[in-house]
C-alpha cells in the first residue's frame, strides 16, 4: 500500500489532543501504538532525550494516525515557537514526501487571517502556495491548508471552542464552572482567561488532579451530538475532509 503522508502542525498539548480526538472519534482514525513499525518518514520527529540538553524539557513526540491509505502526524511546535520549530524540521525532509501540510493554530488577540499571513510568510520557502487567509485549503502537491481557532473568523483560543462543546457534552457542570469563576470578581482577568478557567474548572471534576490534555483526548467534549449541534466543530471536520481527500 503507498501511504499519503500529512503533516499538522499545532501550537500546543491540548491542540494536539483536541485534532486527534476529531480525527479519532469523528473521523475514525486510529493511533499508532509502538507494537507495529512507524513509517520511515515520522522517525525523523522523534525527539531525542534530553530534548536539546535539557532534561526538564517536554519532549515533542507527535501524535500518529492512520486510517486506510492515510498517515497523519500532529506536530507540537511549543506554541508561539511552533513555526520557528517546523521550519527546523522541514529543513531535512523533502515536503514532495507530503501529500498534505497543514497549520492549525489560535488566533488569540490578532485576526485570524494576520496569523495565516504570519505563518504564509514564514513557510513560503518551502510551501510557496501556503494560503493566507484562515480556513482555506490550496489544491495541490501537497494540500495545504490553515484553521485558526476557534472559528476562522473572530479572535479566540481552543477554550473558546471546548466551552461551546462543553455546553452540549455537559450543560450542568459548565453552569456551576461559570457561577464558580464569577465569584472571583477581584481578578483582573485577561482576554479568555475565564474560557480556560471555566474548561479546567470541568476537567478537574471530569478527571481530578489531572491536566486538561486527557479530558480533551478521552471525555466527551468531541463526540457525535457536539458535531451535529456546532457549526465551527462540523466547520474544523469539514476542513479536515477537504485537506486529506477523505
Amino acid at each position: 500500500m503507498n501511504r499519503r503522508y500529512v503533516l499538522i502542525g499545532v501550537e500546543g498539548n491540548h491542540d494536539q489532543a483536541f485534532l486527534k480526538r476529531v480525527l479519532y472519534k469523528i473521523l475514525g482514525f486510529t493511533e499508532w501504538n509502538q507494537k507495529s513499525e512507524l513509517d520511515s518518514l515520522w522517525r525523523k520527529f522523534i525527539p531525542t532525550y534530553p530534548a536539546k540538553g535539557n532534561y526538564y524539557a517536554r519532549l515533542d513526540m507527535p501524535s500518529i494516525l492512520y486510517k486506510d491509505d492515510l498517515s497523519i502526524a500532529i506536530y507540537v511546535g511549543e506554541g508561539s515557537k511552533l513555526r520557528a520549530n517546523l521550519i527546523d524540521k522541514l529543513s531535512n525532509l523533502d515536503t514532495n514526501d507530503f501529500s498534505a501540510f497543514a497549520i492549525v493554530a489560535d488566533a488569540d488577540n490578532k485576526t485570524p487571517d494576520e496569523i495565516s499571513e504570519y505563518y504564509r510568510d514564514g513557510l513560503q520557502e518551502y510551501f510557496p502556495n501556503f494560503p493566507n487567509q484562515a480556513g482555506a485549503v490550496i489544491k495541490g502537491s501537497p494540500n495545504l491548508g490553515i484553521y485558526i481557532l476557534p472559528n476562522n473568523s473572530d479572535k479566540g483560543v481552543l477554550d473558546t471552542l471546548l466551552c461551546e462543546c462543553g455546553e452540549i457534552a455537559y450543560p450542568i457542570y459548565m453552569q456551576r464552572a461559570k457561577d464558580y469563576i464569577n465569584q472571583f470578581s477581584e481578578i483582573k482577568w485577561k482576554r479568555f482567561d475565564k474560557d480556560k478557567a471555566t474548561i479546567a474548572t470541568v476537567v478537574s471534576v471530569l478527571k481530578p488532579g489531572q491536566a486538561n490534555t486527557p479530558s480533551i483526548a478521552g471525555d466527551k467534549w468531541i463526540n457525535d451530538n457536539t458535531m451535529q449541534q456546532i457549526p465551527t466543530i462540523r466547520s474544523l471536520v469539514d476542513f479536515l475532509r477537504d485537506l486529506i481527500e477523505i
